[in-house]
């Protein structure tokens, strides 16, 4: 039940990101090199770089919720 609730929740979560950025759309994903240079930045207290982190992994959550 809690399970279906939190698929259900971060789907739509999933919408309204993308309905506010407007794209409809995911980003492109990150390349290996950006993706360290993003990690390394996070780990240094870079809260923008967990932003790009985070925007760039939704197709992936979004395969894991569809997917389950």
């Amino acid at each position: 039940m809690l399970g279906a609730f939190l698929g259900y929740a971060l789907s739509n979560l999933l919408f309204v990101i993308l309905h506010v950025t407007g794209s409809g759309s995911f980003p492109r994903p990150l390349t290996a090199k950006e993706e360290r240079e993003y990690l390394e930045r996070f780990q240094n207290g870079d809260m923008e770089a967990r932003s790009k982190l985070i925007e760039h992994n939704l197709r992936l959550v979004a395969h894991i919720i569809k997917n389950g």
